[in-house]
């Protein structure tokens, strides 16, 4: 196969690859988003329950932004990828 068949095929595939990334760029901020609101929930929550419970909750949280962070990361990374 030649390098230059290859590189037809790539730059036709481009306008597509773009949008995708744009698009997983999205998903990744609003799971990040997400993740922050059920961190918030759970230390919500541990606020009302017992200091066992609420040592469970918080470490929960803590899991939940730690996952926000992580697609914060991806997000910008595909970000970056685009054009």
């Amino acid at each position: 196969m030649s390098g230059l068949g290859h590189e037809k095929r790539s730059h036709r595939f481009e306008p597509e690859r773009v949008t995708l990334r744009q698009r997983m760029a999205e998903v990744a901020a609003t799971v990040a988003e997400t993740e922050e609101q059920v961190a918030n929930t759970l230390e919500d929550v541990a606020e009302h329950r017992s200091p066992s419970d609420a040592e469970r909750l918080r470490a929960q949280a803590e899991e939940a932004r730690q996952a926000a962070v992580r697609e914060r990361r991806r997000a910008a990374s595909y970000r970056a990828d685009s054009p």
